[in-house]
């Protein structure tokens, strides 16, 4: 096939152009229309055209970020995120009282059993008083009942031996009486038969009667003093009755009395727990108290916090529950501290699963079944960490896996966002 003949007319009229974006400084292949445009039109073009490249390359750029995001995931660790926790502790008054002084205020660092506040009561100091004086009273009563215990304690084998004494010397005599009776009665008989043979007088017979009759009466007479001797000896034996009775009065007494100093000291108790101490070294979350202010038993007064035992709170998928094990290393980074890894273990495992936490934003995560993992901090060098900070968790559930690389930021590679939200969950790919 020949090639096509260019007309004469045509061929002049390329030659002229060529020659014109010659002589203005352009491209041969510019368009015609540029010829004669100023060079600020020109300069605007460029800057179209650079600002086109720019987000072409952004365009790029995202995508290769998005598909490292979207890596498969690591063998051997495993990334979460979440809030860092602590065990709260309240300081509640064992009883009722005003505060009169407070001496710690939210954020200071407390030791335990230091003074925090102090409060004070008029009706417990009265209370004091009153068993103060139930008291006193017991102990005087147990003093009298101990001196009598001692007297009688003495005074009752005294009597006994007192009262043996005359029941001895009254059978004596009985015996003596009865003897006495016995040999009158025998002479009396005896007058009474020689009268009555004419051997003596009357008179004689007469005193023998008199002497025999005598001798009964002395009789019954030494027979008296020997029953009263008996109900004498018997009425004090009767005084060790008295003497265990008084004993046990005693004992009575002196239990009431430590019943008193129990309830003294149970009621100074109370006027103790008027200094309200830390039970805890830590640091104080929350102050609920203000001066002149009357609280109850009960009431929160202060909220605690030991900021040695913080610990991580995340959400490990249910799929990748069964990798994660009690006493795994962990790490744990925050904003705060950019490059700066916190040390930690797996502490706790949550036994049932949940819903994801509703501060995640989609239904579609929400709905997804998580269970909480708590990374207990093994340490927390000058209270860096306080609870509340959002914080990403690294568990290593294999010894041998290498942790994670750090961004130049400071958080963990891969381009990821600074901080996801806390109930998010990834696993990075690991860097050795």
């Amino acid at each position: 096939m020949a090639p096509e003949t260019i007309p004469a007319d045509k061929t002049a009229k390329v030659v002229d152009f060529v020659e014109r974006r010659r002589s203005a400084g352009l491209p041969v292949g510019a368009p015609v229309e540029d010829v004669g445009r100023p060079a600020r039109a020109r300069h605007r073009a460029r800057q179209t055209v650079l600002f086109v490249l720019t987000v072409a390359i952004a365009a790029l750029v995202g995508t290769a970020v998005w598909r490292m995001a979207r890596a498969p995931v690591a063998h051997g660790i495993l990334e979460a995120s979440g809030r860092i926790e602590g065990r709260i502790t309240t300081v509640s008054p064992k009883s009722l009282g005003r505060v009169v002084k407070i001496l710690v205020d939210e954020g200071q660092a407390v030791g335990k059993d230091q003074v925090l506040a102090l409060l004070d009561d008029d009706a417990q100091r009265q209370r004091i008083r009153g068993a103060e004086e139930n008291r006193h009273a017991l102990e005087e009563r147990l003093r009298s009942a101990d001196t009598q215990l001692a007297v009688t304690t003495e005074q009752v084998p005294l009597q006994i031996a007192q009262a043996r004494d005359a029941l001895t010397q009254a059978e004596g005599s009985l015996a003596e009486a009865r003897a006495n009776a016995e040999q009158t009665e025998r002479d009396a008989g005896r007058d009474a038969q020689l009268f009555g043979r004419g051997l003596i007088a009357a008179q004689q017979t007469e005193l023998s009667a008199l002497r025999a009759r005598l001798a009964r009466e002395a009789l019954r007479e030494a027979e008296a003093n020997v029953a009263r001797a008996e109900k004498g000896l018997s009425l004090a034996e009767l005084g060790r009755q008295q003497l265990e009775a008084q004993r046990q009065e005693r004992d009575s007494l002196s239990r009431q009395v430590r019943q008193a100093e129990a309830a003294l000291a149970e009621q100074e108790s109370y006027a103790a727990d008027f200094v309200i101490r830390s039970p805890l070294s830590g640091t104080v979350l929350t102050r609920n108290i203000e001066l002149g202010e009357h609280v109850n038993v009960g009431d929160t007064l202060y909220t605690l916090v030991d900021l040695n035992q913080l610990y991580l709170k995340v959400y490990v998928p249910e799929p990748e529950i069964g990798r994660v094990a009690l006493g795994q290393e962990a790490r744990v980074y925050v904003d705060a501290h950019p490059g700066r890894p916190f040390a930690a273990r797996v502490n706790r495992i949550y036994q049932e699963a949940e819903f994801t936490p509703k501060n995640v934003e989609t239904k579609e995560e929400r709905v997804k079944l998580v269970f909480p993992v708590e990374l207990l901090l093994t340490e927390n060098p000058g209270g860096r960490l306080k609870p509340g900070m959002p914080a990403d968790g690294v568990i290593r559930v294999e010894a041998d896996a290498p942790w994670p690389a750090m961004a130049g930021g400071g958080r963990l590679g891969r381009g990821l966002p600074a901080l996801p939200r806390p109930g998010s969950w990834r696993s990075p790919a690991p860097t050795r």
